[in-house]
């Protein structure tokens, strides 16, 4: 076999491989949150507006993002549940441990127990993510988000 034959088996290959683990999930329970770690600011302000967004209702209307709510109540509140539920971790162990390490770890595990096929609520997710991220000085999230929902680290190609 030439090495022109070989090598663009070999591409497919990784191709078909990369794909695989995307669609499998395998990608994202591989993804690290270690990479690009450093401390992060936590003070009495960032508490506050953490417990500021914990008790906000969510998964309700959101004209800024176009989402039209949760498709009924139960749904709303087992969505709502989970990102209390993760701002709560997060208001107890960041004073001890002000880490973007931790908070990405903290994102893997909700993202990872969302349990809906719902991708309006999915979506909505990372809305209410994204806007931790920012209270806690975060910019982005190493990909994470994008392995989640699509597979892939969108991020990456060229233009991104």
């Amino acid at each position: 076999m030439s090495a022109t034959i070989k090598f663009i088996a070999t591409l497919i290959l990784s191709a078909a491989v990369l794909l695989a683990a995307g669609l499998s999930g395998l990608t994202f329970y591989m993804w690290p949150t270690h990479f690009g770690d450093h401390a992060l600011v936590v003070n009495p302000q960032i508490l506050a507006e953490l417990s500021t967004l914990q008790a906000e209702r969510k998964f309700v209307e959101d004209k800024k993002h176009f989402y039209f709510g949760a498709p009924n109540e139960e749904a709303r509140a087992t969505a709502q549940n989970a990102v209390d539920a993760l701002i709560a971790k997060l208001l107890r162990e960041l004073p001890s441990n002000p880490k973007r390490s931790i908070v990405l770890a903290h994102f893997k595990l909700a993202l990872s127990s969302f349990d809906t096929p719902e991708s309006e609520e999915r979506d909505q997710l990372l809305v209410y993510l994204q806007r931790i991220s920012l209270i806690v000085g975060i910019l982005d999230s190493g990909e994470l988000f994008n392995v989640w929902r699509y597979g892939f680290p969108y991020g990456w190609l060229p233009g991104n």
